[in-house]
């Protein structure tokens, strides 16, 4: 049954009719009305742009029909969908042509903003400099200037200001000298997410805002006046921070802007705290918190790279089979005009012995084949047996650390103990007098000297720990490489699974030090607070 519908999928494949120019036009319209729409009502350009989508098939690709779902990705960015718009972006692949530059760069830029706003800021840097070099070998300054826009937002989000002025300073040049007013209003608000001359600022946020209400631009407006209540928030103007925060709200509400809803959330709980409204602050805060977990989930981009992949997986396995069912296809047509050539030219049985022989020939083949299948599949039981054997060596020389470290720890507590014992016997040197010190103190250089070979041990152990702790630095820091060394060493720490107590024993800091630290190192590692930042680090 399978088999037959394959054979019938093959041939009406060669049968599909062609699109009529009525819906090329209609899917021009709703093309142009999602451009105009993508600003002022995000949800209406989503429903513009997938309804034009739809008037093509799926297995034709087309122009038109790229361009609708990058609009639609670009739609559901603006919402906050950024799971959607990320799928959606990889599904457009599919479809462009190779020789198609501006919507291969096109795509590339849209995929870098929504991998910076899911907190993948390499990838995204990555995929904005691709775009950026396509554009500029086609000539596309304004595309360029995007291009810049969204490195500046990435380096903003960085906390790299100095970078991120650079590249908005550059997209703003271009845009001016192109009076480009729409994209002069998106660099001009980019300008004011970080602290500076808040009344120059403040200034580019109210050019901003008029361009933005000239063009009716909704999603801007909400952003525009959440940076305008976070520029007031920073000269503690903090009524009319309030006042814009309100009104950011209401846009980005109107319209169903998560993202945007997001930071305002944020922006509002610094203001409520600034004016001492710790529980209006508190529960902004709850709500940013919430609302950011769904928008910037983690586990949730890697579901969608699986759920890609896989789909890439059963297309490529899909075609395999259509193509296996076509050469059979082939075969069945080629024996059917052997038995005729046999019937006609009365040459049944040389023809009979040369096909026979043909066939077995083929049927080697596919043995020999299976045989070279089970060989595969043998090799990568043996390499999944091998690394399974490398995990346990790997958590064992783990387990042997985390022991070597404990046993530092009560070297050190040890230690300790000694100290505060020659600090009483110091003590007791200040009550004697002349004749009696001299015999303490070399009491006391005796008692010390008992201890000096402790030293040796601690370097020693020392040594080991960071000796075994190399590979997991080399691959912590491949991970993440803007951690500091203090963050590696915690983490060194905290992957023999070393409690806050045994850490502050060996680092000489206390344990409050040590939690804020932990803090620290779990943000470098952008790591959601539901992950176990123990569990996270012994994964390497």
């Amino acid at each position: 049954m399978k088999k037959a519908l394959y054979l019938i999928l093959a041939v009406l494949s060669l049968t599909v009719p062609p699109l009529q120019a009525q819906d090329i036009k209609q899917a021009k319209t709703l093309l142009e009305q999602a451009r105009n729409a993508l600003f002022s009502n995000p949800k209406q350009a989503s429903y513009y742009a997938s309804q034009a989508a739809a008037l093509f098939p799926e297995d034709q690709p087309n122009e038109i029909r790229t361009q609708a779902m990058i609009l639609h990705s670009q739609a559901e960015q603006l919402l906050g969908n950024f799971d959607l718009s990320i799928k959606n972006l990889y599904d457009t692949q599919r479809y462009i042509s190779p020789a198609n530059k501006l919507q291969t760069a096109q795509l590339y830029s849209l995929m870098g903003r929504v991998y910076s706003k899911l907190g993948d800021y390499n990838k995204g840097i990555e995929l904005n400099d691709k775009a950026t070099s396509i554009f500029k070998s086609l000539g596309d300054s304004a595309s360029v200037a995007g291009c810049y826009n969204e490195r500046g937002v990435m380096h903003y989000l960085l906390d790299e200001f100095v970078v991120a002025e650079r590249f908005l300073q550059r997209a703003l040049t271009i845009n001016r000298a192109q009076r480009n007013l729409k994209e002069i209003a998106t660099n001009l608000n980019n300008l004011c997410l970080y602290q500076g001359d808040t009344e120059k600022k403040l200034s580019l946020i109210q050019e901003a805002i008029a361009i933005n209400k000239n063009l009716d631009a909704q999603w801007s407006l909400g952003e525009n006046y959440n940076n305008m209540g976070k520029q007031y928030y920073f000269s503690e103007q903090y009524s009319k921070a309030l006042d814009a925060l309100q009104k950011a709200y209401e846009y980005a509400h109107n319209i169903g802007a998560k993202e945007l809803i997001c930071d305002n959330y944020e922006y509002s709980s610094w203001v409520h705290a600034a004016i001492g409204d710790y529980k209006q602050a508190y529960t902004r805060l709850s709500q940013m918190y919430a609302l950011s977990k769904e928008l910037q989930s983690s586990n949730k981009l890697r579901n969608i790279e699986q759920e890609i992949s896989y789909k890439r997986y059963q297309d490529q396995k899909y075609a395999t089979e259509m193509q296996e069912q076509t050469y059979k296809i082939e075969l069945l047509k080629r024996n059917l005009w052997l038995l005729g050539s046999i019937l006609v030219l009365g040459l049944a049985f040389s023809i009979f012995l040369y096909k026979w022989y043909k066939r077995r020939k083929g049927l080697q083949l596919i043995e020999t084949r299976y045989q070279l299948e089970l060989s595969q599949r043998e090799l990568s039981e043996l390499k999944l047996h091998q690394q399974e054997l490398e995990l346990q060596n790997i958590q064992n020389a783990l387990d042997s650390s985390q022991q070597e470290v404990t046993s530092f720890a009560v070297f050190l507590r040890s230690r300790n103990e000694l100290l505060d014992k020659i600090r009483e016997m110091i003590k007791e040197g200040y009550k004697m007098d002349n004749q009696a010190l001299i015999p303490h103190l070399k009491k006391v250089n005796a008692y010390i000297s008992q201890y000096q070979s402790g030293d040796k041990t601690n370097n020693a152990l020392l040594l080991n720990i960071e000796e075994k702790s190399k590979e997991f630095i080399k691959r912590l820091t491949k991970e993440h490489p803007n951690l500091t060394q203090g963050e590696k060493y915690l983490a060194t720490m905290l992957r023999v699974n070393l409690s806050t107590k045994e850490i502050s024993m060996i680092s000489g800091n206390s344990p409050k030090t040590i939690n804020m630290n932990r803090y620290r190192l779990r943000k470098s590692l952008n790591l959601p607070t539901e992950k176990d930042l123990v569990e996270y680090l012994q994964s390497f």
